[in-house]
């Protein structure tokens, strides 16, 4: 015959099976379990594991130097030491949370560093594919305003300066109008043109065409240059008949390129890199 449970008994939670487990259940009401779980096995033995996970917990994180209990300790005594490694795990948990905080505050910043290293990495421009748009600059410049006969090799004959020279009035008043562009009127040089120039997704480079006294075509080539060594003396190499001068200053790389025998050509390398 199942026993009556008195009417004012409330009935049994989850929470009274766990705090049954930990030793941590009213004598009364854990009468009144243990009559629950005489009548259900499967439940009895789920409260038999988690009194024996809830031993391999405490021993776990039990102090070396932390005394054993006495064999004569009572009843209270062990649910005092319980209760207190319990409260103990509690508080190292809630001590570990500031750290894992500020984990993942170092992850995210790794993170956003690594951003940052990329976009700057994929702004950059390769010093030959400066080289090369300069070359390109002045073959275009020879080909639009004086024409391919005029243009030997690379370079460009200035026997027609004079007729050079009126292109050069038709097209300064117009495309000379650039503040951010690097006046080089004092070494005789004028700007004719610029432009933007796209070397990738997130490469730009700016370039500037300047005629000389002789209406040889001048091309200055600025691109950004965050990873770069700093070089501000001016490097000369020779391409054909045309000579590049490279510098880098203030995180831009400079190409300076005209015709090897261009009249002003070092001499606005100097100016630019003494500005």
């Amino acid at each position: 015959m199942k026993p009556n449970r008195p009417p004012h008994d409330p009935p049994l939670s989850e929470t009274d099976i766990q705090a049954y487990a930990d030793g941590l259940l009213a004598p009364e009401r854990a009468a009144h379990l243990r009559q629950y779980l005489g009548q259900r096995p499967s439940e009895a033995r789920r409260v038999a594991f988690y009194g024996k996970l809830n031993q391999q917990i405490q021993y776990a994180f039990q102090p070396t130097d932390e005394p054993l209990p006495a064999a004569g300790t009572s009843k209270k005594g062990l649910i005092d030491t319980g209760r207190g490694r319990w409260l103990s795990l509690r508080v190292r948990t809630v001590m570990l949370r500031p750290l894992r905080a500020a984990l993942m505050l170092v992850v995210a910043l790794v993170l956003a560093l690594a951003a940052v290293s990329g976009w700057m990495m994929a702004s950059q421009v390769s010093a030959q594919a400066l080289n090369n748009a300069v070359v390109m600059a002045l073959a275009q410049a020879a080909d639009e305003r004086f024409g391919t006969a005029a243009v030997p090799s690379g370079g460009v004959n200035t026997a027609d300066s004079g007729a050079a020279a009126s292109g050069l009035a038709a097209l300064t008043p117009d495309m000379a109008k650039d503040a951010a562009a690097p006046d080089l009127a004092p070494v005789g040089m004028n700007l004719v043109s610029h432009r933007t120039l796209t070397f990738g997704p997130l490469a730009r480079g700016t370039e500037y065409v300047y005629l000389n006294a002789e209406a040889q075509p001048i091309v200055l080539l600025v691109a950004p240059a965050r990873l770069a060594a700093a070089q501000p003396q001016w490097s000369a190499q020779r391409v054909g008949t045309l000579r590049l001068l490279t510098w880098t200053a203030g995180r831009q790389r400079y190409v300076l390129g005209g015709a090897a025998d261009a009249r002003g050509l070092m001499r606005a390398a100097d100016f630019l890199t003494l500005r």
